[in-house]
């Protein structure tokens, strides 16, 4: 699914599958510089065994690690995770759980009113 995300020169276009969303937002954590994400230190971060984005992952830990990831930024608040209005997050799609469930709940007039810009990839 095309989405558009925050980037080093503004907004950008990446087909965001959940691998590629957490190392997006790593790249984002570190200041889009490549070698702080494979050298980073924050190995409490539920995101760090994914940063990479290679090599054999394990998709449930990684869709599990992303929600524990999204509960953290909200405080620990599991309701606020739901009311999240940073679309400009690569992980914003997939904070829920699966992203047809995240999609499902938004209305095309909910997310021009938060700024998301989701691309029909047909």
């Amino acid at each position: 699914m095309k989405v558009g995300i925050m980037s080093k020169d503004g907004h950008k276009e990446v087909d965001l599958n959940r691998r590629q969303a957490i190392r997006e937002r790593c790249l984002n954590c570190k200041g889009w510089y490549h070698k702080e994400v494979i050298n980073c230190i924050f190995t409490h971060c539920f995101l760090h065994p994914f940063r990479t984005g290679k090599g054999r992952q394990n998709s449930t830990r990684r869709e599990k690690a992303i929600k524990q990831y999204c509960h953290s930024c909200m405080n620990i608040q599991v309701g606020e995770v739901k009311k999240c209005t940073v679309p400009d997050c690569p992980l914003f799609i997939y904070r829920k759980g699966g992203v047809e469930k995240a999609l499902k709940n938004l209305s095309l007039k909910t997310l021009k009113h938060i700024g998301a810009v989701f691309l029909d990839s047909s």
